[in-house]
């Protein structure tokens, strides 16, 4: 029962994310496909409420939805690999990642391999935890919004933006 939900939330949203791609009728009969595969069309499937329609609704911002779409992308490629030796499924499989490339890793394999890499580093792996440890204060401070706010904040003083006296720049103090 949870495969079902399961694609039925892929159909949702990948049906939301191909808008306007060309092959949209190859994607709609791949999701097609499955939906009859895994008899999602049924009524029980929307028990208990929807998978991640509710979840997206509360991610509006720009930044936030990357942020919860990757978790909603890693969610379907770990969904697709425990369904890989499916060979009646396969085909449609294969079409619905390479739209995910196309729309998700804006085509490009080294980030999709990147984010693969990612989701198999595997957590309970002392050298692993030690390693993120010890890398962890590098990522907090690239994730940091003051360290763009600092860039612009000093990019307007340097170019004297306003009133403000630039004392790197002798002329700027003479205003």
């Amino acid at each position: 029962m949870n495969a079902r939900r399961c694609i039925l939330a892929l159909l949702l949203c990948l049906t939301q994310a191909i808008s306007g791609c060309y092959c949209q009728g190859t994607l709609i009969e791949e999701i097609e496909n499955l939906k009859k595969h895994f008899n999602s069309s049924s009524s029980d499937v929307g028990d208990g409420g929807e998978l991640f329609s509710d979840i997206l609704r509360n991610w509006q911002k720009d930044g936030d939805t990357k942020i919860i779409e990757s978790q909603i992308v890693s969610f379907y490629f770990k969904l697709f690999d425990a369904l890989k030796d499916n060979q009646a499924i396969q085909e449609s499989i294969g079409t619905i990642e390479q739209d995910l490339l196309v729309h998700f890793f804006n085509s490009s394999e080294e980030k999709r391999d990147d984010f693969m890499k990612l989701m198999k580093i595997p957590v309970d792996d002392p050298q692993v935890q030690r390693k993120a440890v010890n890398e962890l204060l590098g990522v907090m401070y690239r994730l940091s919004p003051k360290n763009s706010l600092r860039k612009r904040k000093r990019s307007r003083c340097c170019f004297g933006g306003g009133a403000r006296p630039n004392k790197n720049n002798a002329a700027s103090s003479t205003i």
